[in-house]
């Protein structure tokens, strides 16, 4: 018992030493940081990343190449005329806002699945009828930078019941005062029925006739 008495005597700070010892790695612990993230785990979360900012990066990539606009549609669809288009628009969403087609309308002549541009413009002809010559949708404004009596552009038809004066002054032989004569002729009798309708207008004969007939069309 004395020997235990004398060692207490001699290392009485032992015991302290050990306190104070297990209280400073006590607080090492308390203040380091988080455990470093393994490299394997932080290349899978950088890519995870990349690929999340280049799939942002393609969406806005597509939304800017988006450019909305006005197209015509015209022939056999209940309101023909101009319609907005957001660059996305698909002309099947044009002829739908347009009424949608007529009972006699072909809609095998045209794609609507496909995109509409802005100033483009559609014709759809009735079951029967001869579509105009190459594509309907897709050539823009036709006539809209012809020269007057240049004649419409290759594989556009021009429509004698909606045709503006300028338009229809892109026929061969057609000035500004014929141009006006069509108008009122439609304007008078509730449009053209046929395109030979066309000969009922003052100074327009057969000759004039034959030389436009593969260059014009009517619609409702």
């Amino acid at each position: 018992m004395e020997t235990v008495k004398e060692w207490i005597r001699q290392f009485w700070f032992v015991p302290l030493a050990v306190v104070a010892l297990a209280g400073y790695f006590w607080w090492q612990q308390q203040n380091s940081g988080p455990p470093p993230v393994p490299i394997a785990e932080f290349s899978s979360n950088a890519e995870s990343g990349s690929s999340s900012t280049s799939e942002n990066s393609a969406a806005s990539s597509t939304a800017s190449t988006a450019t909305p606009g006005f197209v015509e549609v015209k022939g056999a669809v209940a309101h023909p005329g101009l319609y907005p288009i957001d660059g996305t628009t698909r002309w099947a969403a044009v002829v739908e806002a347009a009424g949608g087609l007529l009972k006699n309308a072909d809609a095998s002549a045209v794609n609507l699945a496909k995109v509409a541009s802005d100033e483009e413009s559609l014709y759809i002809p009735k079951i029967g009828e001869t579509p105009p010559a190459g594509p309907t949708a897709g050539t823009g404004n036709p006539t809209a930078n012809a020269a007057p009596g240049a004649g419409p552009a290759t594989g556009t038809l021009v429509d004698l019941n909606h045709a503006t004066a300028e338009e229809l002054q892109t026929l061969s032989g057609i000035g500004a005062k014929k141009a006006a004569d069509i108008i009122a002729y439609r304007e008078q009798n509730g449009g053209f029925q046929t395109t030979e309708d066309l000969k009922k207008v003052s100074g327009i004969g057969d000759k004039t006739y034959e030389k436009l007939a593969g260059s014009i069309t009517v619609s409702p």
